[in-house]
C-alpha cells in the first residue's frame, strides 16, 4: 500500500472507533432496561458485552499511534499532539464532575484522578479501583503507552513499534512469572506483588496484561501497510462477513465478556482483522452517523458515567418517572449532547492550538538545521 493511501484516514478504524465509543456508554447504561420489561435481563443481554469497547480501543490506539508517527520523528510533535488530544477534553469533565457529584470524594481520590493514578492498586487489574471519574482509568494505560512509544522512537524510529512492543510485554510477563509463577493473557492477571514492595502500584499496573492489546494494533499496523497481495472483491467481503458474524455471535452469547486478549481481547481483534482486511482491499464508504460518532467518541467516553452519577445521586422527578427505553433514549439523548459540545468547543479548539504549536516546533527545527 502506498504512503499517500496510509496517510488518508483509514475508515474502518474511524468506524470502529465510533462502534466502541457507543458500546461502552450503552454497557454502562444496559441497567436501565434491566428489570423493567418481561425480558428481566433485557439490558444484560444487548449491552453486556459492550465493554468490549475498551479492549479495540487499545488495538485502535497501537495501530493510530504507529500511523500517525510513520512520518513524524520528533519527540516533542509527539507529546503535543497526545497531550492536546486527551487532557483538555478530561480536565473540562474533571472539573464539572468535582462540582458536581465527587466533592464529596477524598481529596487523595481526586488527586489520583487528576493525574491518572488509579484508586488502589491492591484491587483487581486492570481497573485497580477505576479513576474518580469512572472510564478515565483506561488514561494510564494509554499515556504509558505513549510514553513508551516516545521512548522507543528516541532509539529508533524505523523499528519504534518492535521496541514499544518489547518495552510493553517484557515486564508483564517476567513480573508474572517471577511473582505469580504463571503467565496469563487475562485483564485481571496483573502480578501478585507482595502489597510492601517497593514500587508496589506501580510494578502491579505494568505486569496488567491489558497492554497486550497495543501490541496488537501495533500489530496489525504493519501487516496493513507490508502485506501487498492481490484478493478479490468476494474473498474481502466474504472475511469481513465471518469475522463479524463470529464477533456478533460471541458479543451476544456473553463468553468473552470481560477485558484481556482470552476475553473481549480476541473477539475484538476477530473484529478488528475484518475490518482492516475488507479496508485495504476493497474500502469502506463513509457513514455519517458512524463517522459522527466516531468524531465525539472520546467526548462521549469520558463524559457519559459523569450522567449517571448526578441521576441517581440528585434523583430528579424527570429520570424517576421515565424507565425502560425512554430513560435510556434520555441519558444517551443527553451524552451525545453534551459530547457534540465537548467535541466542538473543547477538543477541536485544543487539538488545533496543538497543531499551531506542533507547526512552531517544526519550524525552529527547521531554522536550527539551516543555522
Amino acid at each position: 500500500i502506498t504512503t499517500k493511501a496510509m496517510n488518508n484516514k483509514i475508515q474502518s478504524i474511524h468506524l470502529l472507533r465510533g462502534i466502541a465509543g457507543i458500546s461502552v456508554v450503552l454497557y454502562h447504561f444496559k441497567g436501565y432496561l434491566n428489570g423493567v420489561y418481561a425480558q428481566k435481563d433485557l439490558g444484560q443481554i444487548l449491552f453486556g458485552s459492550g465493554a468490549f469497547g475498551v479492549d479495540i480501543f487499545f488495538m485502535i490506539s497501537g495501530f493510530i499511534i504507529a500511523l500517525s508517527t510513520q512520518n513524524i520523528t520528533s519527540k516533542a510533535i509527539f507529546a503535543t499532539r497526545r497531550f492536546f488530544r486527551i487532557y483538555p477534553a478530561f480536565i473540562v469533565v474533571f472539573v464539572i464532575g468535582v462540582i458536581t457529584v465527587y466533592q464529596f470524594d477524598p481529596s487523595e481520590n481526586l488527586l489520583r484522578g487528576l493525574f491518572f493514578i488509579h484508586r488502589d492498586y491492591s484491587l483487581e487489574s486492570p481497573g485497580f479501583g477505576y479513576n474518580v471519574l469512572g472510564p478515565a482509568w483506561t488514561l494510564t494505560y494509554e499515556i504509558y503507552f505513549y510514553a513508551l512509544f516516545a521512548v522507543a522512537m528516541a532509539f529508533s524510529h524505523k523499528y519504534r513499534t518492535i521496541l514499544t512492543s518489547i518495552f510493553l510485554v517484557t515486564p508483564v510477563f517476567i513480573l508474572q512469572v517471577y511473582f505469580n509463577g504463571t503467565i496469563s493473557i487475562n485483564g485481571n492477571a496483573a502480578a501478585n506483588i507482595p502489597s510492601d514492595y517497593y514500587t508496589y502500584g506501580l510494578l502491579r499496573f505494568i505486569s496488567s496484561p491489558m497492554l497486550i492489546e497495543f501490541v496488537v494494533g501495533m500489530l496489525f499496523y504493519e501487516l496493513y501497510r507490508n502485506i501487498n497481495i492481490n484478493v478479490s472483491r468476494g474473498i474481502a467481503k466474504f472475511v469481513l462477513m465471518v469475522s463479524t458474524g463470529i464477533f456478533i455471535t460471541n458479543y451476544l452469547s456473553g463468553h468473552f465478556t470481560g477485558f484481556g486478549m482470552d476475553k473481549a481481547g480476541v473477539i475484538s481483534a476477530i473484529l478488528l482483522f475484518g475490518f482492516l482486511f475488507y479496508d485495504k482491499f476493497v474500502g469502506f464508504g463513509e457513514s455519517k452517523l458512524l463517522g459522527y460518532l466516531a468524531d465525539i467518541s472520546f467526548s462521549i467516553y469520558i463524559s457519559h458515567y459523569l450522567f449517571i452519577n448526578p441521576a441517581n445521586y440528585y434523583k430528579p422527578e424527570f429520570i424517576i418517572t421515565t424507565n425502560g427505553l425512554g430513560r435510556l433514549s434520555m441519558m444517551l439523548t443527553i451524552t451525545l449532547a453534551a459530547g457534540t459540545m465537548l467535541h466542538f468547543y473543547v477538543e477541536r479548539p485544543f487539538i488545533s492550538i496543538g497543531k499551531t504549536i506542533e507547526k512552531n516546533i517544526f519550524s525552529y527545527k527547521k531554522k536550527k538545521q539551516i543555522a
